[in-house]
């Protein structure tokens, strides 16, 4: 099933205000470069490039709901925290879509990353730790966010760069479960599964970032 996007409205379709993140992604050596967005409205958030299999963040209640277009089903767990990476805060700050925003590193053996993270208004500090539980303790949010490791004679590099933060319109049903999806029990015994692979991405391992039906509250 192919989701609408958080930005498509069809006629007549019920909609809410939202703030609308727009991140820009590049790759290479495969010269690649991809736009995803995430709305985020009335506590809830929602990236509109995870298929088929999708996370609802619902920042008020500090709980993710994963949802299963295929299988129409759902569950709700807590936020839960990975092993987070040790991050390196240079004290260096550059302003980013109007926001300032300070520089972390991180470096394990040949893995490089280097985040801008900054604190939009219209964006709760959480959700960055929601998306990516390893930064699970991170307030804020990468504006910037550049990462390379070394792949044979080659280099991965992977950029995600937010190039708009903006308050418009979104479908009401990009953020709701539909009503004839079915609330299951969350797996037990097991780490919470990962999205279905985004439409956008091919990043490296250490990398880690939707219907048109009428939909209902988790």
């Amino acid at each position: 099933m192919t989701p609408p996007g958080a930005t498509s409205i069809r006629p007549g379709e019920p909609t809410v205000a939202a703030t609308v993140i727009t991140i820009q992604t590049t790759l290479q050596p495969e010269k690649k470069t991809f736009t995803h967005t995430i709305a985020i409205a009335n506590g809830r958030a929602r990236a509109d490039n995870e298929l088929d299999r999708w996370r609802l963040f619902d920042v008020d209640r500090d709980a993710i709901t994963y949802v299963d277009d295929l299988a129409k089903t759902y569950y709700t767990t807590p936020v839960s925290q990975s092993d987070a990476p040790q991050m390196i805060a240079t004290g260096a700050k550059r302003v980013i879509q109007g926001v300032e925003a300070s520089q972390f590193l991180i470096r394990m053996g040949g893995y490089q990353r280097e985040l801008w993270i900054g604190t939009p208004r219209s964006v709760p500090p959480e959700l960055f730790g929601m998306i990516d539980s390893k930064f699970a303790n991170v307030r804020g949010f990468p504006l910037a966010d550049h990462a390379e490791l070394p792949y044979g004679k080659a280099k991965l590099v992977v950029d995600h760069n937010v190039v708009k933060i903006e308050q418009k319109n979104v479908p009401r049903s990009f953020l709701n479960v539909a009503d004839d999806y079915k609330n299951i029990t969350a797996p037990a015994g097991s780490r919470q599964p990962a999205s279905s692979r985004p439409r956008d991405r091919s990043t490296p391992a250490e990398e880690s970032q939707p219907s048109s039906t009428t939909r209902r509250s988790p």
